[in-house]
């Protein structure tokens, strides 16, 4: 309604002074102005790496009422100018200063404006990285640009671009030029705009005058380019790679290394940071570390001593590792010049593989470094020589001794560890029961296995001498996989019982020794506590529904069908059970399963018309006019495990017409 006003002051006099009326004010015009909310939860994100106004979303609360609102306009401000930019600001900004969000979705939603690239900030400069920026949103009145409303403002955000991150350089050879250098970096988070990597190596005195602005301005012969592969990158030069500077690299020269992500548009490539410095060395092979020798078993020979040692720094010059058994009776001081004169019949090879720790067990036939067979009682020392590539003997390098090693025998058995039960089945024995467990390494001892069941009951502690005087136990053989994993097919308990549901027990293992040890058996930890139980629920049928489709008087009258359950694997077959109505409400699985008067179903027939010999659970004859409920008594495999489906309808049987009535829970 737009109602026209005009105004008057009438001032009121005082005792007998009279009343004066004022002219009349200017006309007024009256109307509704409309209210306008402003949004909530403005939030600006860096979402890409583009480096322009794509790189920027803005998302933001619509208010609950916003029926006088036309849309919204999502202004983006440099932070620094942010404290003054107000509405009366952003109503006098032309269109190209902001972005315009039509209204969507329900009253309350977030909306989303994602930028162009041609988007500019409120300053009128393109949006680019390296820039703090703060947004607001502006409501817009549907009817007056006076009724506009502008939201807090957000918080600030830096537009950035990820950087390739380097993580190692290597002097990796001896050749002296860029085939000695290798560089390892992680590549940028989103390679969607990146095409290659370029690799420069700048010498070290001279790195931080290096920039973007340098690195875009290279000839290709000064870096090294490298595709992008989707994931981080390892990358040895070639012989030609050039410093920065167009000199070739070369050994004594101290460098640092950047990486450059080069993308389709060179303004926004991105430079890493520098690497830390390297200087590439001509290097002899490095020794191995952490050498140590073991008397691992009692075969009497090499296969006794088992030798580990850690890899040498750099095994890139490396070409394998020799170890050398010394009888400390012939050498007070076993020296690189002895070891390079070793026959290659006296020590064993170990291939390098890049391992970080190498482990050997020596074989039966294993000799010493003067050709003599490894045997028992004697003293040894242990080597390992690192041998370089190629065929300059100098190069090799070898380690200290190991401490003295004498060969004995051990004469034990060890208990299997990692034991563990579970129960798998519910076949109401032991082959519910799994039983995984490790062997030990060293079988060389062992005769077989003995797996026992404890139950807690009778033995709050199950010791070795109970445990070998047992004879109910499952057999496990020596051998094979270290890891056993075996269900107790007819086990009984220690005490000569099967083993039955709803009994708690423990299971042990005994290790058996073959006759060599001096001591003959060694007995697990025990696992933990496991009792059997049915863990395969059954399930009832759905969807019963029962009709009177004749005029027989008698169950043929009687059609009815249900909806399978969608596990079978455990149901023999289904009962279909006719009860009065009028006990009905006392009717559960207990009463089912107990009565004698049902029709047998089998699995596969879902659907099916009754008998006229049909009987209710009350042993009568299906009659008309009677009240029935019909359920389905799903019946377990092997067990007889029940479970009962309720009725969907309560049928009236008729001569001639079925009513179903009330829908039952099922």
């Amino acid at each position: 309604m737009i109602s026209l006003m005009w105004f008057y002051i009438l001032a009121i006099g005082k005792g007998s002074y009279s009343s004066v009326l004022s002219t009349s004010s200017p006309k007024i015009t009256l109307t509704n102005m409309s209210t306008v909310t402003a949004v909530t939860n403005v939030k600006i994100s860096d979402i890409n790496d583009f480096g322009d106004g794509r790189d920027v979303s803005v998302s933001f609360t619509r208010p609950q009422n916003d029926s006088n609102t036309s849309n919204y306009r999502v202004f983006i401000v440099k932070t620094k100018d942010a404290n003054n930019f107000s509405l009366t600001t952003a109503n006098n900004l032309s269109s190209n200063y902001y972005t315009t969000v039509d209204k969507s979705g329900s009253n309350g939603s977030t909306l989303i404006a994602t930028l162009s690239s041609s988007t500019r900030d409120t300053s009128g400069d393109f949006i680019k990285n390296n820039e703090s920026y703060t947004a607001f949103v502006m409501s817009v009145s549907n009817t007056n640009s006076g009724m506009n409303k502008l939201s807090p403002a957000s918080l600030a955000v830096t537009l950035t671009v990820s950087t390739p991150t380097i993580t190692q350089v290597d002097d990796v050879n001896d050749f002296g030029d860029g085939r000695d250098l290798r560089v390892s970096f992680n590549k940028v988070s989103d390679e969607s705009n990146v095409n290659s990597y370029r690799i420069f190596v700048v010498r070290a005195n001279n790195y931080t005058n290096f920039t973007l602005t340098k690195a875009n301005s290279l000839p290709s012969t000064y870096y090294t380019q490298v595709n992008k592969t989707g994931s981080n990158i390892t990358q040895v030069l070639s012989a030609g790679a050039k410093d920065t500077d167009g000199y070739a690299i070369q050994n004594g020269v101290s460098y640092r290394v950047f990486i450059m992500a080069v993308t389709n548009n060179s303004a926004n490539n991105v430079l890493s940071s520098a690497s830390n410095m390297i200087s590439l060395l001509s290097n002899n092979v490095g020794a191995v570390s952490n050498i140590i020798a073991s008397d691992v078993s009692d075969y009497g020979n090499g296969r006794d001593l088992f030798v580990s040692f850690n890899k040498a720094v750099d095994e890139a010059p490396i070409n394998h590792y020799r170890i050398m058994v010394v009888p400390t009776a012939n050498y007070n001081n076993f020296s690189l010049t002895d070891a390079n004169s070793v026959s290659s019949s006296n020590y064993t090879t170990v291939n390098k593989s890049g391992k970080s720790t190498y482990e050997q067990a020596l074989s039966e036939n294993t000799r010493d470094v003067r050709g003599n067979t490894i045997k028992e009682g004697t003293n040894y020392r242990i080597y390992v020589l690192t041998v370089a590539n190629g065929n300059t003997l100098g190069n090799n390098a070898l380690t200290a001794a190991t401490s003295t090693v004498t060969l004995t025998k051990n004469f034990t058995v060890q208990a299997v560890t990692n034991l563990n039960v579970a129960d798998i089945d519910d076949k109401g024995d032991g082959r519910d029961v799994q039983v995984t467990f490790t062997k030990p390494t060293d079988e060389s001892n062992v005769n077989h296995y003995r797996i026992l069941m404890v139950p807690t009951a009778y033995y709050s502690s199950f010791n070795l001498s109970q445990a070998t005087s047992s004879s109910y136990y499952i057999t496990e053989s020596k051998g094979g996989n270290l890891a056993a994993n075996r269900t107790l097919d007819g086990i009984r308990d220690v005490r000569g019982n099967f083993i039955t549901e709803g009994t708690s027990y423990r299971v042990y293992v005994l290790t058996v020794a073959n006759g060599n040890s001096l001591n003959a058996y060694a007995l697990s930890s025990p696992s933990p506590v496991i009792t059997i139980s049915k863990s395969k629920a059954v399930q009832a049928v759905s969807n019963i529904n029962v009709s009177d489709v004749g005029d027989y008087g008698d169950g043929r009258d009687l059609q009815i069908s249900f909806t399978k359950p969608s596990d079978e694997s455990n149901i023999d077959s289904y009962r279909i059970l006719v009860v009065p109505a009028s006990k009905a409400n006392d009717f559960d699985l207990n009463t089912a399963i107990r009565a004698t008067n049902y029709t047998g179903w089998s699995k596969g027939q879902y659907s099916v018309k009754l008998g006229a010999n049909s009987r209710d659970t009350d042993g009568r004859l299906i009659t008309n006019g009677q009240e029935y409920r019909v359920y389905i008594l799903s019946v377990v495999v092997e067990i007889l495990r029940k479970c009962i489906a309720y009725p969907t309808h309560l049928p009236t049987l008729l001569w001639k017409t079925f009513q179903p009535l009330d829908q039952w829970r099922k």
